[in-house]
Order: C-alpha cells, then sequence, then structure tokens
C-alpha cells in the first residue's frame, strides 16, 4: 500500500493535506481533494468510505424555523454544505444559555467538525461565553453569526446594522417624516443596540427631541402592541426589528383605523418570502442571507490544512432597502414617492 509520503510526493502536498483527505476531515479545497484521492487510487492506495463518503458533518443552531428568516439561513447554510460534500446537524429553540450549552455538547459527541449558530446567545451584551470557550478549546471551528462579542476568539458575521439604519431613516425623512418610532426586541441584544444607536443618533438631530421606542420581542404580537404604543405617542412612521413584527404592526394599525402608509409608513426587516404580498407590500431591510451563508460555510470547512481551528475573524455584509408600498409621504407632505427611492436605492 502506498504510504502518505508517496501520495504527497505525487500530488505535491503535504502528508498532513493526504492523510485530512483520506480521513474525510475539513480544511481541504475541492480541488486538492479530488487531485489527492486520485493519485491515492492510481498509486494502489485503498481509499475508504472516510475519503469518498458523505464529508464532514457540521452543526448548525437557529432559534426556531417559525420565523421564515431563521429557516431561510438553515436551508441555505444547509445548500452550501451540501455543495461541499458536508452533511448537516440542525437544533433550535435554544432559549436559555443552558439549553444551548447542552445542543452544543451533543454536537461535540456527534462528531461535529464544525458548528454555525445563528443569532444565539452570543448577541446577548455581556452575556456568558464559557460554553463557547469549552468549543473553541477543543479545536473546533465556531461561527457565531449576527452578533458580535470582544471577549470571545471565534469568527464572526454579521448584517451591518448601524448601514440599515440608516439607509431606513433617510428614506423615511426624504418622504417627510419627523417624528418616527422604532419597534425592536431585547435591548441587550447586539443587532437591537447597534440599531438603537444609530436611531437615537438621528433622532437627536431633531428639534423635537427624542424619538420613541417600544422594546418588545420579534414576533407578531410583539409587533402588534409596540404599533399601538407608538402610535399613541403620535409618530408617522415605524421600523421595526422583523418582518414578522412589521406585519403585526399593519394589523394594529388597520385595527386603529388608520391607514399604511397614508396615516404611518411601515418599515421591516429582513425581507422574508411574503413581505412582498403583504397588504400593502411591506417596505423592508433586505439581509444577505445567501452571502452571509456562503461565508459562514466557507469560514467553518476552511480550519487550515495543519489546523482545525480558523483565527479570530469578524465579516460585516451590508444589507439592501427594498422600497414597496407601505411607505410613503408624510401627512400633509409632498415628498417622492416609493417608485422614484427605490430606483435610487437599487
Amino acid at each position: 500500500m502506498a504510504r502518505l509520503i508517496d501520495i504527497a510526493h505525487a500530488a505535491g502536498v503535504s502528508e498532513a493535506t493526504v492523510s485530512r483527505v483520506l480521513n474525510g476531515k475539513v480544511g481541504v479545497n475541492e480541488a486538492t481533494r479530488v487531485s489527492v484521492l486520485d493519485v491515492a487510487r492510481r498509486l494502489g492506495r485503498d481509499v475508504g468510505p472516510e475519503a469518498v463518503g458523505s464529508g464532514p458533518l457540521v452543526g448548525v443552531l437557529v432559534p426556531d424555523l417559525d420565523n421564515q428568516v431563521f429557516a431561510a439561513w438553515a436551508e441555505r447554510i444547509e445548500a452550501e454544505l451540501f455543495e461541499r460534500g458536508a452533511a448537516t446537524l440542525v437544533a433550535m429553540r435554544a432559549r436559555t444559555v443552558e439549553r444551548e450549552r447542552e445542543i452544543l455538547h451533543r454536537f461535540l459527541h456527534c462528531g461535529v467538525e464544525a458548528i454555525i449558530v445563528v443569532s444565539g446567545h452570543h448577541a446577548q451584551h455581556r452575556g456568558p461565553v464559557e460554553h463557547y470557550r469549552e468549543v473553541i478549546a477543543g479545536g473546533t471551528p465556531l461561527v457565531l453569526v449576527n452578533g458580535v462579542r470582544d471577549d470571545l476568539d471565534a469568527a464572526f458575521l454579521s448584517t451591518d446594522d448601524e448601514h440599515a439604519m440608516r439607509l431606513t431613516l433617510t428614506h423615511l425623512q426624504d418622504l417627510g417624516h419627523r417624528r418616527i418610532g422604532l419597534a425592536v426586541g431585547d435591548e441587550h441584544t447586539w443587532p437591537v443596540r447597534e440599531k438603537l444607536a444609530v436611531f437615537d443618533e438621528v433622532a437627536a438631530t431633531h428639534p423635537a427631541g427624542a424619538w420613541p421606542t417600544a422594546f418588545t420581542d420579534f414576533s407578531y404580537a410583539g409587533g402588534y402592541e409596540a404599533a399601538r404604543d407608538l402610535v399613541s405617542r403620535e409618530v408617522t412612521a415605524i421600523v421595526c426589528g422583523s418582518d414578522v413584527m412589521a406585519a403585526g404592526a399593519l394589523e394594529a394599525i388597520r385595527a386603529l383605523g388608520l391607514r399604511v402608509p397614508e396615516d404611518v409608513s411601515v418599515v421591516g426587516y429582513d425581507d422574508v418570502f411574503w413581505a412582498a404580498v403583504t397588504n400593502p407590500p411591506l417596505t423592508t431591510v433586505r439581509q444577505a442571507v445567501p452571502s452571509l451563508a456562503r461565508a459562514a460555510v466557507r469560514t467553518a470547512l476552511s480550519g487550515g490544512q495543519d489546523s482545525r481551528r480558523p483565527p479570530r475573524t469578524e465579516v460585516v455584509v451590508r444589507p439592501q432597502l427594498i422600497v414597496r408600498g407601505s411607505t410613503a409621504a408624510a401627512p400633509g407632505t409632498s415628498a417622492p414617492g416609493p417608485a422614484a427611492l427605490d430606483a435610487a436605492d437599487g
């Protein structure tokens, strides 16, 4: 049987790379893997199922699949992993740190070679991170999506929430809105803090002072109650932290006998598949889920040929503002309509 060093010399790679390929490990690009396998077979090496089977197993943790954006995350990550010959183990509903720790331990017990966590407890400001450190200390690549912690040595990928809020507020101000409300979830989470910082900064430039904020949860009911509160505080536009919240806000405004967008404009966040068919179609911020999912998988599987642990990295991707029918000129103004702004944003 051909030795590792023989295969390495013939393929022009290191022995460590040959070992990783023959054992089905991550950290080797597809072209190199195919080349090594071809050389190994040509030299008479028995290539076992570990090298040509289903490939590495990656654990993926999302909050739930009820919210379409998290279902989209799971779907896109699984598709990217499948294209790279990897299998996916999905878990959800880690509502407590203890539950999240248990899920990560189960991933490791199942033999995952990398873990991707979307909107997990890493997004909580100053929340516990020891369970993440345990994963990292064991040499398993850890990719954390939508939340950055300075006290954790991991790979972080996030949507640029600051840019998203500036896009949204500029759009609404161009439409003549001068009193805008913000409906978001837990104020201690990283995405909310990013949005809130820009919202308060822009509000401070207006003579009327601070704009109202409603802290609730990222649900239909949360959006409904937040909208009723914000309308009572005389806003002419509401920015929501999710499309699900925005759907609740649309219903609340109608229940109050008001019209969207004639009386109150509404903006969502995520651009889930049904956002274009609400009544009216929802203006929203589109997260670059496909691009972020691709980057998350690439990072998870690129631990390096001689190391399974990628260095600390931070990648931020800018979203798009998708202008539809739920935003229009503020009452009593004649600002440009959504169609003109949509073309400008494109």
